[in-house]
């Protein structure tokens, strides 16, 4: 009886273990302040990125990056239409509906960083505005304002109505 009772305890801790493929830290690129110019003239000061980042299920991976002068990287990493580097240039109008969108719900005043490290399984999701001398980013993996997901679906938006061609033989992360 102590032998099947040892043998049940076996086989219940190595059940419960966890067999799922473990995720790797991928760090996040930082929009640097430098990259804030101080000028007036519309977007040649304004910098967005936005990054979703790995879960256990099939959340999309990608990286974007818009440039002060419009200029658009996207990297598709996992479960997206594009996998690799692309670029667009985005036209003055979809950076502001994002801009107008993050003032809206009061991005700029959000705190740095929502997250739980007791949660694993969660889906990361980084944002990074610089507009009007403003610098703010966003890391969101763990009950963020539901108001984030404004900006996000802009985002989404805009990355949709881009004409992305592929962006060289750059590496793909």
């Amino acid at each position: 009886m102590r032998c099947f009772l040892y043998i049940a305890f076996v086989l219940a801790v190595v059940s419960c273990s966890s067999n799922k493929e473990q995720v790797a830290v991928v760090p996040v690129p930082v929009v640097a302040a430098e990259t804030v110019a101080s000028s007036e003239s519309g977007m040649t000061d304004t910098v967005i990125f936005y990054s979703r980042g790995a879960c256990f299920g099939m959340c999309p991976i990608f990286d974007l990056t818009i440039m002060k002068d419009g200029r658009a990287i996207y990297n598709g990493k996992n479960h997206v239409d594009r996998i690799g580097r692309y670029q667009a240039t985005v036209n003055h109008a979809d950076v502001e509906k994002v801009l107008r969108k993050a003032n809206e719900i009061g991005y700029f005043q959000l705190k740095a960083e929502y997250d739980n490290l007791s949660v694993h399984d969660l889906p990361d999701i980084t944002t990074g505005i610089a507009s009007n001398g403003r610098l703010h980013r966003v890391r969101n993996r763990y009950k963020g304002p539901a108001a984030l997901r404004m900006v996000y679906a802009e985002l989404d938006t805009l990355i949709e109505k881009q004409s992305w061609k592929p962006a060289g033989s750059g590496k793909q992360e």
